[in-house]
């Protein structure tokens, strides 16, 4: 049996998104995570877009404002659009054998402890997120919206 997956979420709308995200207690990285619930977003391609948006990954989804929603989805979109555009990540492989571009280089905090953020200068942090690890900005990215 295959596993039922929830929409791509490129092709999600906002209004999709808000929905998705309201309606679910947990954390909203684990909720990103989760294919049955939205498609097509896997651990590199989840830390990023929570840092852009401001948003720490253990929050709870149904806790985000409109405001932190609408960021959080804009910046999947050009995370994964970038990703795409550069023929995906380096570690894997098109239809051709050919791999793609976007890899490290492109990482804002994905994959980056113990360097600075590269908007406010303080220490990436690597933290657990349920069974697979996130690397945030303490300061970009508080518990709390607004502040930790």
């Amino acid at each position: 049996m295959t596993a039922r997956l929830g929409p791509h979420a490129q092709d999600l709308t906002l209004d999709q998104f808000c929905s998705i995200v309201g309606s679910s207690r947990g954390g909203i990285k684990s909720l990103l995570l989760n294919q049955s619930r939205v498609a097509g977003i896997g651990n590199v391609y989840v830390q990023d877009p929570l840092f852009r948006a401001g948003v720490h990954p253990l929050r709870p989804a149904n806790a985000l404002s409109e405001a932190e929603i609408t960021s959080l989805w804009r910046a999947l979109r050009e995370t994964l659009q970038e990703s795409i555009d550069l023929g995906g990540s380096y570690w894997e492989l098109n239809l051709y054998g050919e791999k793609g571009h976007w890899g490290k280089q492109h990482f804002l905090v994905a994959y980056r402890e113990g360097q600075d953020c590269p908007t406010c200068g303080s220490t990436v942090v690597k933290i657990k997120t349920g069974s697979t690890s996130s690397h945030v900005c303490p300061s970009c990215q508080p518990w709390e919206a607004g502040g930790e």
